[in-house]
């Protein structure tokens, strides 16, 4: 097993017309199966699923193939760990029981390679005052129930009227106002020990290295179909394209 260490985040599965979503599938399915035996461990971080909700007896059909691909890619040793985002907080115990990956509902630190790095999706650190408090709400059990006695298909369609743009209102805002929010969250990141720091949720891939640190943005699976890789010491953007292919590093 190589000590390859991959980094995905917002995939938005569920979110787009069928043909799109039929060719993301395609390439998270190939993209898995590459990372067989390569791949020491995969960091999701976050917004995997448009939505996500797990019902005593009932899951989302949404991301069948994608799921499969992932608990091949368990069973074959690789530690998968899935990072909530604001979309897929409400993660419940078929991904950990039966896919085998391990949920997180906060950010985390972890270690590879001899660097400490933060791994978070992000809209933790950003939003107003009503995003985060509205944030809060959504995460308390009590909520959880609620949305419980909803019938799913019911559920469903009203998280897809919730959901802003289909995951893509990130896209959208100015980049490079966001873009130094991340750096200076990252900063401060740093200041605490960390050697990197991993966020999702902006859906524009970029990465920063400054005396040594690393700040990675990853970017998304529904224009970029960008990810990162930590080979050693040394972090890389890249992108995986249709034909399954690694491309040339992946900047903006």
């Amino acid at each position: 097993m190589s000590d390859e260490v991959y980094f995905i985040s917002d995939a938005h599965l569920g979110s787009q017309n069928a043909r799109a979503e039929r060719k993301k599938e395609a390439r998270l399915c190939a993209f898995f199966r590459a990372l067989r035996g390569r791949a020491s461990a995969l960091y999701i971080v976050g917004d995997f699923f448009d939505f996500w909700f797990e019902y005593r007896s009932v899951v989302p059909r949404i991301g069948g193939k994608v799921l499969f691909e992932l608990y091949n890619l368990t069973s074959s040793g690789t530690r998968v760990a899935y990072l909530g985002g604001n979309h897929d907080f409400w993660l419940g115990s078929y991904l950990s029981e039966v896919v085998g990956l391990q949920i997180h509902t906060e950010p985390i630190g972890v270690e590879h390679g001899g660097l400490r790095i933060y791994v978070a999706h992000g809209d933790e650190f950003f939003g107003n005052a009503s995003y985060r408090w509205l944030r809060n709400v959504l995460h308390h059990r009590f909520s959880v129930r609620l949305f419980r006695g909803l019938h799913p298909d019911r559920g469903a369609l009203l998280a897809r009227w919730a959901s802003p743009a289909s995951g893509e209102a990130n896209v959208d805002r100015d980049f490079s106002v966001l873009k130094e929010r991340y750096t200076q969250t990252a900063k401060r990141k740093f200041d605490e020990g960390f050697d990197a720091v991993v966020f999702g949720h902006l859906h524009v891939p970029f990465l920063w290295e400054r005396d040594g640190k690393t700040l990675i943005v990853l970017g998304d699976w529904m224009r970029h179909f960008s990810y990162a890789v930590l080979r050693g010491r040394k972090f890389s953007l890249l992108r995986w394209e249709e034909s399954g292919n690694h491309s040339a590093e992946c900047r903006i």
